[in-house]
């Protein structure tokens, strides 16, 4: 065997090639969040990131296979952060009332405006076309979150259990996704909303969120 050969099959030249691959593929990811802060993902192409990371559009492709899989796992990325602000919240009280908590929760989505714009598409766009490898990832990623954040959340609210903060967190989740389509439609639809009488179906996102988490979150406490 060559010298070079067992050079590439020695630790040192390993290690040396991992760091390579995950300095490259964090790089992929910034330029990836960096665009994604500024534009929809229906307007982003895999041509842009590739340009803006700086490197070739099929080494792009060794590392995410579709634009699904790279913004899902950007999406991960923005996941942790939020839990992480979530986090920071809950210990800085000893209890929370339902008011309060509800406007933290719209008030962290102004702070995190690249994940509220993602998260409407996870379910019906990144999750069906991200590689399996991608949605294990992101799915063990969000049960160790929410493992970690549990304990903290069912006391600081003074829910019954940690299920029920399981609960109450799936809800939350819903009804932000959910309220997505009714406070940022389409233009024609929002065009078609001016017309006298329709108005009633234009609903203010944040305000329909925390009431709708306000309300719910009480429910659960006086159950």
């Amino acid at each position: 065997m060559s010298r070079a050969a067992l050079m590439e099959k020695s630790p040192k030249k390993r290690a040396v090639l991992e760091k390579d691959k995950l300095s490259k593929k964090a790089g992929i990811l910034q330029a990836a969040a960096q665009l994604l802060q500024k534009k929809d993902w229906a307007e982003l192409s895999m041509d842009e990131v590739a340009k803006k990371a700086k490197i070739a559009k099929g080494t792009l492709y060794l590392y995410f296979p579709t634009k699904e899989d790279l913004c899902l796992r950007v999406h991960l990325i923005d996941y942790e952060i939020w839990f992480h602000d979530l986090r920071k919240y809950l210990e800085t009280k000893e209890t929370i009332n339902p008011s309060d908590f509800s406007q933290w929760f719209v008030d962290s989505f102004e702070d995190h405006s690249r994940f509220l714009k993602i998260l409407p598409i996870v379910p019906t766009i990144l999750e069906k076309n991200a590689s399996l490898e991608t949605i294990r990832e992101f799915k063990r990623s969000l049960k160790d979150q929410l493992t970690a954040i549990l304990p903290l959340l069912s006391k600081t609210l003074k829910l019954k259990s940690e299920e029920e903060g399981f609960l109450f967190l799936m809800q939350c989740h819903a009804l932000a996704i959910g309220a997505w389509s009714h406070g940022f439609p389409s233009p024609l639809v929002k065009e078609a909303q001016e017309e006298e009488g329709l108005e009633m179906f234009h609903i203010n996102y944040a305000q329909f969120v925390k009431s709708s988490i306000d309300t719910l979150l009480r429910g659960m406490k006086a159950a």
